[in-house]
């Protein structure tokens, strides 16, 4: 049954002091990190401790109920600090599913009072529903963060799409993750034969929510979409910040340094212009489907959509400039922008910046259908 919960203050969440007091434990793990593919356990608790992973989880289990506007600048501002770390964040808020479980599914998660940690996937499984609840079956790869969390959420097919809120030991990891950027997310593959999740642990994206507020009345997929974008907006804002550094001093060929000559100027002036405009973009869309919450219309979500994949786009074409005129320099590990450059191209590789969702988009605008699930 759904309650509406009594009022109690909201606390407040301030995106720049969380972040900055991390940043020197972000900047001493960074290297080991990237070596190991996976972020250290201390980083990890760290983040934990800050509130890093209860952006949306519910007051009552410890959370800050943060707007989405407000979580997208966390992630935004950990992206800039770390690339991994900004999308292991994003990945792991999943603590909405607070408000929408079961109460007693909630109070399983959150038993013994310690802030759970989530991994998920948006890739679907199947799910067969048995006495008690479902045997869930499917293999779903890139999971960002899976070795250090308590709780999955994976997708199923029932057929109606529904979230399988499972704890980690009762899945199967296998290490797939061999890459050149995001290496510290540790996104490796999770596979599930026929696991038990009893109803409590499962929710139905078409329910009213239990916890009966604001920020849980409206299109929850919406909490989740952007945050990869802000991560890749941030990176991109780090990339600029890198490069400028590097250029002041970088010698050409011509005589004097790279920062004097118009090539370089026009290159970071347009980059910088182009970033600063996707990252207001994204958060005006943000905006309007905060608060239009159960009222958000598909031209809201599409709005949104839209500004994801500009994005995208917007970071992809930043980086690609700035590591043109950057030059030999970021072909070697020990400098920034070599690693900047790498993952940020990762981040835009996400499936959440498909192309598709640009067509959906138009296909909104023109007055059709959006054509895919949960858009």
């Amino acid at each position: 049954m759904t309650t509406t919960t009594p009022h109690t203050p909201t606390p407040v969440l301030d995106p720049a002091a969380m972040t900055e007091s991390l940043r020197p434990a972000i900047s001493s793990a960074a290297a080991e990190a990237d070596r190991c593919g996976a972020i250290p356990a201390d980083l990890r608790d760290a983040l934990r401790a800050a509130g890093a992973f209860r952006l949306f989880t519910p007051r009552e289990f410890g959370g800050w109920e943060a707007p989405l506007p407000v979580a997208l600048e966390v992630y935004e501002r950990f992206g800039y600090l770390d690339a991994s770390v900004g999308l292991l964040v994003w990945n792991a808020n999943f603590g909405f599913v607070g408000a929408l479980l079961d109460p007693a599914g909630a109070a399983r998660v959150w038993a013994d009072g310690k802030e759970p940690v989530f991994a998920n996937s948006g890739l679907p499984g199947t799910a067969v529903p048995v006495e008690g609840g479902y045997r869930l079956t499917g293999e779903w790869r890139i999971v960002s963060g899976i070795r250090g969390a308590d709780w999955v959420v994976l997708v199923g097919l029932t057929p109606e799409v529904r979230l399988f809120v499972v704890p980690v030991d009762q899945v199967s990891v296998r290490d797939g993750w061999d890459v050149t950027g995001m290496r510290a997310t540790g996104s490796h593959d999770v596979t599930a034969d026929g696991v038990f999740v009893p109803t409590e642990l499962v929710v139905d994206l078409g329910s009213a929510p239990h916890v009966d507020r604001p920020l849980y009345r409206g299109f929850v997929p919406a909490l989740v979409f952007p945050g990869c974008s802000a991560v890749a907006l941030g990176i991109a804002r780090r990339a600029i910040d890198e490069t400028v550094a590097l250029v002041g001093s970088k010698p050409v060929m011509t005589g004097g340094t790279s920062a004097e000559t118009a090539r370089t100027q026009h290159v970071v002036a347009t980059s910088e212009a182009a970033v600063t405009a996707a990252w207001l973009l994204l958060r005006h869309a943000a905006r309007d489907v905060d608060a239009a919450g159960a009222d958000v219309t598909l031209q809201q979500r599409a709005a949104l959509r839209a500004a994801m994949s500009h994005a995208a786009e917007v970071s992809r074409q930043a980086l690609v400039a700035l590591h043109g005129i950057a030059g030999s320099a970021v072909l070697y590990r020990s400098n920034p922008v070599e690693r900047v450059f790498r993952d940020g191209m990762v981040a835009v590789q996400h499936a959440n910046h498909s192309a598709v969702f640009m067509e959906a988009a138009g296909r909104v605008r023109l007055g059709l259908q959006p054509g895919l699930p949960l858009f």
